[in-house]
């Protein structure tokens, strides 16, 4: 009987008007979006590439007295996400490199230059599409699957027969999915075939599993607004009725509830801007500068009477001895206080942003398509957890640099209480050939799991209860 049912509701479905559009327009949306977006990866690639190039030809050429007069700056690059062709993401937000100098590094150009105003909808790539497209159709697919035959009276002469009302809704819930989801792999079998015939990159190590995991959580998300609809449906008496409702509900979790979990963290808990954070930053290791230059100059007094620097002196006088050991105690003093608060600071804004995020990320688990926005942008390498592994390798990078190549210079400032300034520097040995390169490690989806379990228990729990509501609502409901 089961079987009969799902047969019965894919024909119906299928010599629709409904399924040759909803075909029509997977096909061509679908594949679209993802070879839009190939083109997109292939033009960053070949941007990354040169830019790569050339920041490597730069670094190769570095001299000791670019290091000295603290004009030399590495750069490292984030290659781009091959799945950038399902979801963008932050992929051209985030900077396309960082730049490592002495005091810091400092964040590259990014690509939204090249966007239109228009891109702040939405941009257009297959999350996009499921998100704001097929979601909606899958809805109005599911919304007179009950509704329609309780308003025509259909529904009625069913039960007279010897059916079972739970194998009707499952055999119901089961041939209406199956026909909405199969225009779906039409299409996403489409795009993959135009990926493979356009040159796409070998589909090697992850990929692959990535992408059939891409596939499934995308099915996933489907059923679960289906199981929505099929809930609105067994709810509502009219189809009018039905097709308001799912207007007003797919606006709340697509619209309202994405848009406003960040609001209401920002409101919650206010965090402060990176502006005033640089800002703080800077007046910090500015003001311990200007601190450890006095100091310098005091102590340079005390030991040699004088604020004229002696240049030239044999280093082997007890009065040269005496401040060689003086200088490095207050250097390091004073380097150790920097470093301390600095990471006391970020520290703390790490913290602030990090309960912050935790308020919104929780607030859009209340919306199954934000759920699956994190989980897909995280599997192709654009979401959270690529924007938090960018910053984390450029501050190692950072760390690195300094030890081997930054620290080794110092130029440092005295200031004496006459009033006189004077500047002095000394080097180690650098060795341009072993400086450590910039790395960022591919994001698996072991982590994605680790990071993205809410995700997945939202969109599961987006599609169980909506469907226990809609069978206790149809196993309740009175033909008469």
């Amino acid at each position: 009987m089961l079987s009969t049912i799902i047969k019965k509701e894919i024909l119906e479905n299928i010599f629709s008007y409904r399924f040759p559009l909803f075909l029509i327009i997977c096909a061509i949306l679908i594949p679209l979006g993802i070879y839009v977006n190939k083109l997109d990866y292939t033009k960053r690639v070949a941007d990354y590439n040169e830019q790569s190039r050339l920041a490597a030809e730069a670094a190769s050429t570095a001299q000791m007295q670019d290091v000295m007069a603290g004009t030399m700056n590495l750069k490292g690059f984030r290659q781009p996400s091959q799945l950038s062709v399902f979801a963008l993401g932050f992929e051209n937000t985030l900077p396309k490199y960082y730049e490592f100098r002495q005091g810091g590094y400092k964040a590259g150009e990014t690509s939204v230059r090249d966007e239109s105003v228009l891109s702040i909808a939405g941009r257009f790539d297959f999350l996009f599409i499921l998100q704001m497209i097929i979601s909606l159709i899958v809805l109005l697919f599911a919304s007179d699957v009950v509704s329609g035959e309780k308003e025509s009276g259909t529904l009625r002469g069913i039960f007279s027969n010897d059916v079972s009302r739970d194998t009707l809704l499952l055999g119901k819930i089961s041939g209406g999915y199956l026909s909405a989801w199969l225009p779906f792999l039409v299409a996403f079998l489409i795009g993959m075939l135009i990926l493979m015939i356009t040159g796409f990159p070998p589909l090697a190590g992850r990929i692959p599993v990535k992408i059939i995991f891409i596939f499934l959580i995308s099915s996933l998300f489907i059923l679960a607004y289906y199981s929505l609809g099929i809930m609105i449906s067994t709810t509502a008496h009219k189809t009018r009725t039905a097709l308001v409702m799912i207007l007003l509900l797919w606006g709340l979790l697509q619209l309202i509830i994405p848009k406003m979990s960040d609001m209401v963290a920002s409101l919650v808990h206010p965090v402060r801007t990176e502006t005033a954070l640089s800002l703080e930053r800077s007046l910090i290791a500015g003001s311990m500068d200007d601190e450890m230059a006095k100091e310098l100059g005091r102590q340079y007094m005390a030991i040699f009477g004088t604020s004229e620097m002696r240049m030239g002196q044999p280093e082997n006088t007890p009065e040269q001895a005496r401040w060689a050991a003086v200088k490095k105690d207050i250097e390091q003093k004073y380097q150790d206080l920097k470093t301390q608060q600095l990471k006391a600071i970020d520290d703390a804004y790490l913290q602030e942003k990090a309960t912050q995020e935790a308020i919104a990320t929780n607030l859009s688990f209340l919306s199954p398509s934000a759920a699956f926005a994190r989980l897909l942008t995280d599997v192709c390498s654009t979401g959270e957890i690529e924007k938090s592994k960018y910053l984390t390798a450029v501050r190692t990078q950072q760390a690195a640099l300094d030890d081997e190549l930054f620290g080794r210079v110092k130029r440092t400032m005295l200031r004496f209480p006459d009033g006189r300034t004077a500047l002095t520097f000394s080097a180690e040995p650098i060795n341009f050939k072993s400086l450590p390169l910039f790395a960022l490690s591919p994001t698996s989806l072991g982590e994605v799991f680790k990071s993205d379990w809410l995700s997945i228990v939202s969109l599961i729990f987006w599609l169980i209860v909506p469907f226990a509501v809609a069978y206790v609502r149809f196993l309740r409901y009175d033909v008469r």
